[in-house]
């Protein structure tokens, strides 16, 4: 199974769920400063770097954990669900694959904290707000990589998109 956490900018949310998801970060607590800017990625990518998939780890059952960011783009996201049931059809592809919107967990401080830092470039501003968003979103966060994990374990399709809306 392959799962790709995704959202705008694929560094924030995104990484502390793929870190979530591999037990890099404790779940029995909030993140600590440190825990949380040494995360994978997190607050490293740049426009750029949107679209591109960057691969995670494995979890406990040998699954791939993949991020990525998708910017404004409304059809990023759909078009790579056309293309992998399209490999799934002519049997190039067998994995089951689960897209995973973590946009829904963002609070407003990361948001901002986000715009300052990568954007702006206003790092001693944005940072700080960063660490506060990623302290404020850590369990719906968590409870939306436990979320995506029992819906991939219980679904029967190969392919499965959530966009999680009800994490607002």
């Amino acid at each position: 199974m392959i799962y790709i956490y995704n959202d705008f900018g694929g560094t924030h949310t995104t990484s502390l769920a793929a870190a979530y998801h591999l037990k890099k970060l404790d779940e029995t607590r909030k993140p600590t400063e440190n825990e949380i800017l040494n995360t994978h990625n997190f607050n490293k990518l740049v426009y750029q770097d949107r679209g591109k998939l960057y691969f995670h780890g494995k979890d406990e059952d040998g699954n791939k954990v993949y991020t990525m960011g998708r910017g404004r783009s409304k059809i990023l996201v759909p078009g790579i669900f056309n293309v992998i049931d399209m490999l799934m059809e002519n049997e190039l592809l067998n994995e089951k694959i689960i897209l995973s919107n973590t946009s829904p967990t963002v609070p407003f401080s990361m948001t901002c904290g986000g715009m300052l830092s990568r954007w702006l470039k206003i790092d001693f501003l944005g940072v700080p707000l960063l660490v506060i968003g990623a302290k404020q979103a850590y369990q719906d966060i968590i409870n939306l990589v436990h979320y995506t994990k029992q819906t991939a374990h219980s679904s029967k399709s190969q392919i499965v998109m959530l966009d999680n809306k009800n994490f607002k």
